[in-house]
């Protein structure tokens, strides 16, 4: 079993964990974590991937999506208020 100690981060406490278990984990600095208490005990897990909108649409410009999914469905003619000039 391996074993830390807790320090001092600014006025936070602090958990640094020994080479062996970042190296086991593969974790690195500005990793995302959750962490889950109980009593008697705390749950560290890695964090589900956070993604901005310019993260899922970084590379393509507007116009380059637009051709990708022009045929995605057919919502038919516009109509009124939906007719927008490209």
């Amino acid at each position: 079993m391996t074993s830390a100690i807790v320090g001092r981060w600014g006025k936070n406490l602090a958990l640094r964990f020994p080479n062996e278990i970042s190296n086991a984990f593969e974790l690195r600095e500005g990793d995302r974590l959750e962490i889950e208490s109980a009593p008697d005990q705390i749950v560290i897990r890695r964090a589900k991937p956070r993604y901005t909108l310019e993260d899922l649409f970084a590379g393509k410009a507007p116009e380059a999506w637009r051709a990708l999914y022009a045929d995605a469905y057919d919502w038919g003619p516009d109509r009124g208020q939906e007719i927008v000039d490209e």
